[in-house]
């Protein structure tokens, strides 16, 4: 199950930003509105937080160091997120700056922490499960986040208590929020020469077969500590799990334009689709093979709404089409139906590279027009990497290039 990590408390949190920001605790506790010993007992808690001394401190102020500038770029971030959340439920004449810090200032971590551990899960139950808490207090900590906004954020389902569609989006906001604190403190531990952090890929069929082993392959030997995590699934579902943050890379075919501005695609190579069957399918010996050809055999198709289903789609539009009842993306699968019959099937040509040099499936000699995609990594748009992330980036780059 996944599990959400624990948040410092986010009035230390904001002792911890104005400290960094004007470079001293007494500065931090008239903005804050503090004392100056809650202010140095916050900045004690940060750092125990996250395990590292985060200032210098002299005579003339305190000062965050190489590690406290890491953070406080994170902290900002994350309250950053915590705001454009809040300002979802401002009316537009309330959407100033003071209007919104006065809900944010009223938010705590443990309603950070409720309320994406329900948007994530199907029960209360296992919403308290992935935060370790116990069931009620996550249920008063849901119902104090609906009085601190203002809002309606659930509702009772047949399977119980879910996120509505604006508990649902500031539930996605905040979890972004949340993994800024996350990386912050996989920076932290990297600066020190540590790094166990995790890199979240989800991967479409294609990036699985070369490009990603390849460049995973290189990033661990930079970093051999980090855990690499790869994801398959439906492209809807990888790409609502990149903006939730729960993955930090999508890596297959691009679409263009990209389903939500939220994100963007930075493309690695061009790969031309191809019809594949066996290496002794009957059509092998033919001469000249046409559309008409192609028809008369029976076709696996990968799912409605993916790339190659509409290449497929467009194949076919204008003259007789094939039996094509069979349906999946699994390329096992696939490999698997080709070989045991006369189907055929669309395909990239890098997909199947294995398979071709092992003998098992070959590529037609018939030419498919305007049926190249592009293949790249898609991110949050206004993601910042960590070192691991640039790291992995360059990787994949670099793999792409060796394809």
């Amino acid at each position: 199950m996944e599990t959400i990590r624990k948040l410092p408390n986010l009035r230390h949190l904001r002792a911890f930003e104005a400290v960094c920001r004007t470079e001293s605790v007494n500065a931090a506790a008239a903005e804050v509105n503090i004392t100056q010993p809650a202010v140095t007992q916050a900045l004690s808690g940060i750092e125990a937080f996250f395990g590292q001394s985060l200032f210098v401190r002299r005579a003339k102020g305190t000062y965050p160091n190489e590690a406290g500038r890491l953070v406080e770029v994170r902290v900002r971030r994350f309250f950053e997120q915590l705001a454009a959340a809040v300002s979802l439920i401002q009316p537009a004449n309330m959407r100033s700056g003071q209007a919104v810090r006065g809900v944010t200032n009223r938010i705590t971590a443990a309603q950070v922490r409720a309320l994406t551990a329900i948007a994530r899960s199907a029960s209360l139950s296992g919403a308290a499960k992935m935060i370790g808490v116990a069931e009620p207090s996550l249920y008063r900590a849901a119902r104090e986040v609906e009085q601190v906004l203002g809002r309606s954020l659930f509702y009772r389902s047949p399977t119980g208590v879910v996120t509505n569609r604006l508990g649902a989006e500031i539930a996605r906001r905040w979890g972004l929020a949340q993994l800024e604190i996350d990386i912050g403190f996989d920076d932290v531990r990297a600066l020190g020469g540590f790094f166990s952090g995790r890199v979240a890929i989800g991967s479409l069929p294609l990036a699985r077969t070369f490009i990603l082993p390849r460049a995973i392959n290189h990033a661990s030997q930079i970093y051999p500590q980090a855990r690499f995590e790869i994801v398959d699934g439906p492209y809807q579902t990888l790409l609502q799990n990149l903006r939730e943050g729960v993955l930090d890379f999508l890596v297959g075919a691009l679409r263009n334009p990209p389903p939500f501005d939220d994100i963007s695609g930075d493309e690695l190579l061009w790969d031309p689709y191809a019809v594949v069957a066996r290496r002794d399918h009957p059509l092998f010996g033919k001469a000249h093979i046409g559309v008409a050809d192609l028809a008369e055999f029976g076709w696996v198709i990968a799912r409605e709404g993916t790339l190659v289903r509409s290449a497929f789609e467009a194949l076919f539009s204008n003259g007789p089409r094939p039996l094509a009842n069979i349906e999946t993306s699994s390329l096992i699968a696939t490999r698997g139906l080709l070989m045991e019959s006369d189907r055929l099937t669309l395909l990239s040509e890098r997909q199947i590279a294995v398979d071709e040099r092992a003998g098992l499936l070959k590529i037609l000699p018939f030419p498919l027009p305007h049926t190249t995609r592009s293949i790249g990594v898609t991110t949050r748009r206004d993601w910042l990497p960590s070192a691991i992330h640039e790291c992995f980036l360059e990787c994949l780059h670099r793999a792409a290039r060796e394809a």
